[in-house]
């Protein structure tokens, strides 16, 4: 269960969710007894006279929330409410109950717990949840937050990890700038996964303050470049977000608000108010608007390419739900909108060299696939392009230094130009790049795309290096040290290059928070990888 106030009996709470809290929180020991914890949280306190605090104590950390499910569900509830949650005395990390997960049927299903009330804008907050797999017996499951409701929400993993049989511990820190709607959830990529959770933790961080330094912004460094880009969504639409966000890109993608299943959630039903939103209040500032993505197999309403029953459409109804869907949205951004992700992700990984060659042979077996056969990929395309000629058509996916990837695109581009000149103008690779990433593969991908006579965008870079949110000063210095390898491979064929666009503002709003991947820290600072991508020859000249 839980509760906001920790010195006055409001809560029920297990001895052994306490000890392990307090042990976490402040005690090196695990020796604790479940005496000494009740005069020190649950027995009424005396006020001690206040004495200054030393200038080398850091105040205490306060626990804003625990949730032990000993005497019911806590308040979490199912994402898509169609999940089962149910007080089981089948397993406990401690105490004897745990909340048990199951009758997920997709990746984002799993419990979560409104916190709007129980958090403050621009404090920094970590959160803990023990997980223990019922089935299968391995999986990954993932800790994350939602920060706002509806078209204009955004969604960031806290932490990730591969999950057994036995518990295990997911901690991850945010700090939220923006509170009108904010939940933490627990998901996994097996989509059937069923789980217990326990132990749930809130804790309010003591932390420096947000503020946007007065630096060269990145943007400027690449006036004779290219554009350089970010992400938005509706939290990124005013104060200190939309000052960082404007001050230093000059083109932004909307991270979620354009994505099919938020335009068109069911046949018909549009809704623009969140891509509207921050497509007009960008225009305002002088940034440029990049669409992402008219075409895609996840965050998209099955109902575009699947009956009732669950088979396919027939190949008349998917197309016309493909096309008319590409065409309504086009239209509606024409003008504000300077380039689409018409299509995104199309492609299988784990490929072979045999496999590359034949790019239809290396179609992932998405539901646009079943439905309408490979031709889903040009209809899709000549739909964008009807609807607004002058927008740049871009096919985007991932792993593309990759070279057997990169050859499935290339081969795949090259086909459908051929048949129709010009109709897809550029390659996004999307640039989730850790420390292991090699840039000569990078490089290689970049002189294929190009030698095909078409635009290449970096669209979605971030360079994991960290762990659990924390990044040494040796991995700092790595992940700027890539960064910089990479900006001096785009500048070098800047006259090729659409633009480089950075998928996160901040490490502490970023999708892949707890690996630290992005140029400013979670308090706005500019990391080592600013400089880096700032002038990059300098940087690996002074560093190597």
């Amino acid at each position: 269960m839980i509760s906001m106030n920790l010195q006055r009996m409001t809560f029920r709470v297990s001895c052994g969710a306490l000890a392990a809290l307090f042990l976490t929180v402040f005690v090196p020991s695990r020796d604790v007894a479940c005496s000494a914890l009740y005069e020190m949280w649950i027995k009424p306190i005396t006020p001690a006279p206040i004495t200054p605090m030393p200038e080398t104590t850091a105040p205490a950390r306060s626990v804003l929330l625990i949730a032990d499910f000993e005497a019911d569900t806590d308040s979490f509830v199912g994402r898509s409410g169609n999940e089962v949650l149910t007080v089981s005395d089948e397993a406990a990390l401690s105490g004897v109950h745990a909340l048990k997960v199951e009758g997920r049927t997709s990746s984002w299903h799993g419990p979560s717990l409104d916190i709007t009330q129980k958090i403050s804008a621009g404090k920094e907050y970590t959160v803990s949840v023990w997980v223990k797999l019922l089935e299968p017996e391995q999986a990954q499951i993932t800790l994350s937050t939602q920060i706002g409701s509806g078209s204009g929400a955004s969604y960031n993993n806290l932490q990730g990890k591969q999950a057994s049989i036995d518990w295990v511990e997911l901690r991850g820190t945010y700090r939220y700038l923006s509170t009108d709607f904010v939940s933490i959830y627990v998901e996994s990529a097996v989509a059937t996964a069923s789980f217990y959770i326990d132990n749930v933790s809130i804790i309010e961080e003591d932390s420096l303050p947000v503020f946007v330094e007065d630096i060269t912004p990145l943007k400027d460094a690449y006036t004779d470049f290219f554009p350089i880009g970010s992400i938005a969504s509706g939290k990124d639409l005013s104060g200190l977000r939309l000052e960082l966000l404007t001050k230093h890109f000059n083109v932004v993608t909307a991270e979620n608000a354009m994505k099919p299943g938020e335009l068109q959630p069911r046949k018909g039903e549009f809704n623009f108010d969140a891509a509207d939103a921050i497509v007009n209040t960008l225009l305002e500032h002088g940034i440029a608007i990049h669409g992402h993505t008219l075409a895609w197999h996840q965050q998209t309403g099955a109902w575009m390419y699947t009956s009732a029953d669950g088979l396919p459409l027939s190949r008349e109804e998917a197309l016309e739900n493909l096309t008319t869907h590409a065409k309504t949205i086009a239209e509606h951004f024409k003008g504000r909108v300077v380039s689409w992700d018409v299509l995104n992700e199309a492609i299988n990984d784990g490929l072979t060299a045999e496999t590359a060659a034949d790019w239809r042979a290396s179609l992932r077996n998405s539901g646009w696939l079943q439905a309408i056969g490979d031709d889903y990929i040009e209809a899709v395309f000549l739909a964008a392009q009807e609807a607004d000629p002058d927008a740049k058509l871009y096919y985007n996916d991932y792993n593309l230094n990759n070279q057997n990837k990169a050859t499935v695109v290339y081969n795949m581009v090259k086909e459908i130009n051929e048949k129709y000149p010009g109709l897809i103008d550029g390659i996004g690779m999307q640039g989730h790049y850790d420390l292991n990433t090699n840039p000569a593969d990078v490089e290689w991908s970049i002189q294929q795309f190009i030698s095909l006579g078409v635009e290449v965008s970096i669209t979605e870079l971030d360079i994991g290096a960290g762990t659990d949110g924390r990044l040494s000063d040796d991995a700092s210095l790595q992940q700027a040290l890539l960064y910089a390898r990479l900006f001096s491979i785009f500048r070098q064929y800047k006259e090729n290059i659409g633009r480089v666009s950075i998928w996160g503002l901040d490490d502490g709003s970023s999708w892949r928070a707890d690996r630290s991947p992005v140029i400013f820290d979670r308090s706005f600072r500019a990391k080592p990888a600013f400089y880096a991508a700032s002038e990059p020859d300098a940087f690996i000249a002074e560093h190597q």
